[in-house]
């Protein structure tokens, strides 16, 4: 499914606020991990500046695809590079990074330990480290309400879906494996978001065309796929009103010291 704009509402504030704490100055080298389609990358390159560095990581040059595509079609290419790596993998040099941004992306970390182990290796003294998770489930509907569907018919499936694997990783999680792994001055920020349709048919055909719910909903009978979407139609519909379905949600944003 290609990014919805409703997708990029949510995340908007949250890059904001990403940027406010990172405090990218003109110049300096930026690690954007899990870079992904490269939103935060971009970003961090018109801070940085011509004379700046961004170097963008993701498990694989197929999940920057997006972000190679855009930097090629920018009138003036940014000096960003790509590396495809897994941030448990991550061998650069050490400080060299002025900041590393981690945007919804460390819930998915195979060794969360060992990954913030590596970035904190390449980060100077004094480097940040921005990173960004879901909020609590229950302050997430539009995850929640799918999930609660499918868990009402039978036991979440194993290994975790995309759609739950999300929010296996909570804001203290990340709090607590950063202060292990030697970061200083660790605190959070919760960020308020919202999810924009134009309707509630809009909303279903956008998720139907998911591949992560798509995941979570095969592990269900055939059978009880039409049920389950009946629970999440009615479980979003309390979110519907003249303007369209307005979905809110929380994020928390993870700020560390090297």
């Amino acid at each position: 499914m290609q990014r919805s704009t409703a997708y990029a509402e949510a995340l908007a504030p949250v890059a904001e606020c990403m940027l406010e704490e990172a405090r990218i100055e003109p110049g300096q080298r930026v690690l954007d991990v899990g870079s992904g389609g490269g939103d935060m990358a971009l970003l961090a390159a018109q801070a940085t500046g011509p004379l700046g560095r961004v170097l963008a990581t993701d498990v694989s040059l197929a999940k920057m695809a997006g972000l190679a595509a855009r930097i090629g079609a920018l009138a003036e290419p940014l000096t960003i590079e790509l590396l495809p790596s897994a941030a448990e993998d991550l061998a650069l040099a050490p400080a060299t990074f002025d900041v590393v941004l981690a945007r919804n992306c460390v819930m998915y970390f195979h060794d969360l330990r060992r990954a913030l182990l590596n970035v904190r290796e390449a980060l100077r003294p004094g480097g940040r480290l921005v990173a960004s998770v879901y909020g609590p489930l229950e302050n997430e509907p539009f995850h929640a309400v799918p999930i609660e569907a499918v868990r009402l018919r039978r036991a979440l499936p194993e290994p975790p879906p995309e759609y739950v694997r999300a929010f296996r990783v909570a804001a203290a999680d990340v709090q607590s494996a950063l202060t292990r792994a030697g970061f200083a001055e660790v605190r959070t920020r919760v960020v308020q978001v919202q999810r924009t349709y134009p309707s509630l048919a809009a909303a279903l055909d956008l998720l139907r065309a998911s591949p992560s719910l798509g995941e979570l909903l095969s592990s269900l009978p055939k059978d009880q796929l039409r049920a389950a979407w009946a629970d999440i139609e009615g479980g979003f519909r309390r979110y519907q009103g003249p303007a369209g379905l307005r979905i809110p949600g929380e994020q928390v944003v993870i700020v560390g010291t090297a």
